[in-house]
């Protein structure tokens, strides 16, 4: 099965926005503990203030504790997510634009990517197509080629009555036509 994008691409970027959920957890920890860690006071009253004290502001300060680094989190993953899907929008836009000129006929074309291009597997496997048709392509006008000087030498040795040679020609004129059956054979639709 062929895997469209890299393997690798897919890690980092899981791995990426896991590594800044981890950060904004770990701030968020680090700032409420460092939050929370106070001394109630010394008297029983005092600790007994403190504590209401704490339960009045835990909501709000909570708030403030824990949504910036969500903010800051959401905003990282954004901007990476942008960044990554960059890395395989681009190269799909390429891949449309050397697609239509190969349905037009341009079997040369080959896709052409960046070294961190997500899909280069998929460009690969498109590359061999294209080289694997105009490989074809090429053979089958080659022989082509061969069969029109084969039907001349065929067609002189006919009005010279060269029945031998016109003989010959015709055998070779059917050899490279088994030749192009074999190779639109290997064509499937």
């Amino acid at each position: 099965m062929l895997d469209v994008i890299n393997k690798r691409f897919k890690v980092r970027f899981i791995a990426l926005i896991l590594l800044t959920l981890i950060l904004a957890l770990a701030i968020s920890a680090v700032t409420f503990y460092s939050y929370t860690n106070k001394a109630l006071g010394e008297t029983y009253a005092q600790k007994i203030n403190t504590i209401v004290n704490f339960k009045t502001t835990v909501i709000k300060d909570t708030l403030l504790i824990f949504i910036p680094p969500a903010i800051i989190a959401a905003v990282f993953a954004i901007i990476a997510i942008v960044l990554y899907t960059h890395k395989i929008v681009g190269p799909l836009v390429r891949i449309k634009a050397v697609t239509r000129q190969i349905s037009e006929g341009n079997l040369d074309s080959l896709i052409k990517f960046r070294e961190k291009d997500a899909i280069q597997p998929l460009a690969n496997a498109l590359n061999k197509v294209s080289s694997n048709y105009n490989e074809r392509l090429s053979a089958l006008s080659n022989i082509l080629d061969e069969m029109s000087k084969k039907a001349q030498e065929m067609h002189h040795a006919l009005e010279t009555k060269d029945s031998e040679t016109a003989e010959a020609r015709r055998k070779e004129l059917g050899h490279k036509a088994e030749e192009i059956n074999n190779i639109l054979s290997k064509i499937k639709l």
